[in-house]
């Protein structure tokens, strides 16, 4: 009897240890069967010479036994700085490839901010100029006759002035308030007859205007 009990246990013992082996080797051969974009970069629209912006981009490798895990060493076929001529970027891991759209426009076109009224609005463009719209009936889109400022701390606007109807030969720096609340503004009398008030909230301006990045671009 204590013979067939141990050559009984003798056999569950190799069965287990073969087992284990067979559960090891399994382990031991998890391949990639797919893989997944999850989430595209948040960063859509590009500046000419600005480069790929890769945050928010989400790569999930799923593996046979049923595992998935993130993918972070894929490339890019594009890592120098955008040209007007890009209008994708292509995610390459092994053998797979995946397209974001992106959009590139001259630095001009960029609009950073917008102080407005309802009525009137003057955008800051990044190349550092200034297209000022008025719903009084004018406005200025000449970059010579405007320009702004941010540097990482400060915001400063520039407009020409109009003294008694005539337009003055320099341009005058608006006196930008910033209130309690950290929400900018500034008037203008636009054609030396309407005062337009411009206004922007700390929401809006707070998302671009950061400390690590200066205006007008490209300087």
């Amino acid at each position: 009897m204590k013979k067939i009990i141990s050559k009984f246990l003798a056999t569950m013992l190799a069965g287990a240890a073969l087992m284990s082996v067979f559960a090891f080797a399994a382990c031991g051969s998890v391949t990639l069967t797919d893989v997944q974009l999850m989430m595209p970069a948040e960063k859509t629209e590009y500046v000419v010479g600005e480069k790929f912006d890769p945050t928010g981009l989400v790569l999930t490798g799923v593996y046979s036994d049923g595992t998935r895990k993130p993918i972070t060493d894929y490339k890019i076929d594009k890592t120098d700085g955008l040209t007007l001529e890009d209008k994708e970027i292509i995610i390459i891991y092994q053998d797979k490839t995946f397209i974001q759209p992106i959009t590139v426009i001259n630095l001009g076109d960029k609009v950073v901010l917008t102080l407005a009224n309802g009525v009137d609005r003057c955008c800051l463009h990044a190349d550092g100029h200034i297209s000022l719209q008025g719903g009084g009936g004018g406005g200025s889109n000449d970059p010579h006759e405007t320009a702004w400022t941010w540097d990482g701390k400060d915001l400063r606007i520039w407009l020409t002035n109009w003294v008694d109807g005539k337009k003055e030969d320099h341009k005058t720096e608006m006196e930008v308030v910033k209130d309690e609340l950290e929400n900018y503004s500034f008037q203008y009398e636009l054609r030396g007859r309407w005062h337009m008030n411009y206004f922007i909230s700390y929401n809006e301006w707070s998302q671009v205007l950061t400390p690590d990045v200066t205006y007008p671009l490209g300087e």
